[in-house]
């Protein structure tokens, strides 16, 4: 097993929250899959939070595995939300704590788990700034001067 992970609506249901899962896909309109969708949302800000100081997985839909129950519960609460079914006190609490953690994990740039794969580190090109050189114009009465 892997240091990183990636979330699958198996892995929703596993954890279970199949009934939310089967819910969400039966209320959905269009083509989208709103599991599928609320996935890549989660796992999308559980990477930006981890990015501040750690190097991410090449794999895109993975997530460190210490973080893994806490990005189930982003999608989980989503969907909730998207069914319009109510998150329960507790719930909110819980989806207040993990906010707060992946706050914590960026602001202070801890570090997670090792990427099985790493990517590479984005940086930043330097580009040549552009240098111009014109002569001062100094304006009299009525006349301009170094025109």
């Amino acid at each position: 097993m892997g240091n990183w992970t990636s979330i699958t609506a198996d892995d929703l249901k596993a954890s279970g929250y199949g009934a939310i899962i089967d819910a969400a896909r039966t209320s959905a309109v269009g083509s989208v899959d709103p599991v599928v969708e609320e996935i890549a949302n989660a796992v999308a800000r559980v990477q930006r939070a981890v990015a501040a100081g750690n190097a991410l997985d090449q794999d895109t839909a993975k997530v460190p595995n210490s973080l893994k129950a806490v990005t189930v519960r982003m999608v989980v609460f989503a969907l909730m939300e998207r069914i319009r079914l109510n998150l329960t006190q507790d719930q909110r609490d819980t989806r207040r704590d993990d906010i707060s953690d992946l706050k914590r994990i960026q602001d202070t740039q801890q570090r997670v788990e090792t990427p099985d794969n790493p990517a590479g580190q984005a940086q930043m090109q330097s580009q040549p700034v552009p240098r111009i050189s014109v002569p001062p114009r100094r304006f009299r009465n009525r006349e301009e001067e170094g025109a």
